[in-house]
């Protein structure tokens, strides 16, 4: 036999974000992992619920204002007939897709933003005049998505609301999202604020599903600062 040696360079690891975007060139999927795993507090923060439940949510009417975060996994950038640009990007989370289209008067300060694997906010309105409901992007912002979630779940809350059966109501919210992070209510009076640690057995795991279930339930501004 022939005494041939082949020496292999040393390369180094791709990183996250380039391994899965070679994955989703060449297969339509990721399989190692999905870009936003571990942000899912950042999709809960700034989204006003998951788009699966936004493509479900019959309730919501065509032309509702809608804010949705999530990975920008296809761009189409098109001309008008007058030559004005605009644009129809594809944007998922770990719970759906939906086209989002961002017209001449949007599509000019998003334009930077625009590129595959951006992790984008999205805010515009309901668009149901298809067969599948698609948002019409009036604004586009980048997420902080440089910090973990930190502390516990805070929950506002007017004092005027705080009755038994919506107590009731907010238990059973906490319960079926069961985890160790610790849960406190902050309850609102016109004069002051006063803020309670809820009980270890309703500590949760903040997510996607458990913000817009708080959000349901109690209004978009009851996770806010």
């Amino acid at each position: 036999s022939f005494g041939i040696t082949v020496t292999i360079p040393e390369l180094d690891e791709w990183d996250k974000m380039t391994l899965l975007g070679h994955e989703r060139d060449m297969l339509g999927l990721y399989v190692s992992d999905h870009p936003l795993l571990g942000l899912e507090h950042v999709l809960a923060n700034t989204s006003d619920c998951t788009i699966g439940q936004l493509m479900l949510d019959e309730e919501r009417t065509d032309g509702s204002p809608i804010t949705i975060s999530g990975l920008v996994t296809s761009v189409q950038r098109k001309i008008t007939k007058r030559g004005d640009a605009w644009a129809m990007i594809t944007l998922e989370d770990l719970d759906g897709a939906i086209d989002v289209l961002l017209f001449p008067s949007s599509y000019q300060l998003a334009s930077p933003h625009l590129i595959e694997d951006a992790i984008l906010t999205v805010k515009g309105r309901l668009s149901k005049s298809k067969d599948q409901p698609e948002i019409h992007g009036q604004e586009v912002s980048l997420p902080d998505i440089s910090d973990g979630p930190s502390g516990p779940v805070v929950i506002s809350l007017p004092s005027t609301r705080c009755t038994g059966p919506m107590v009731e109501q907010l238990k059973d919210v906490l319960s079926t999202h069961p985890g160790m992070t610790e849960v406190r209510l902050r309850l609102l009076t016109r004069d002051a604020t006063k803020v309670m640690r809820l009980d270890d057995r309703l500590r949760v795991t903040p997510s996607s599903a458990l913000f817009a279930d708080l959000k349901a339930l109690l209004g978009p501004g009851c996770l806010s600062s």
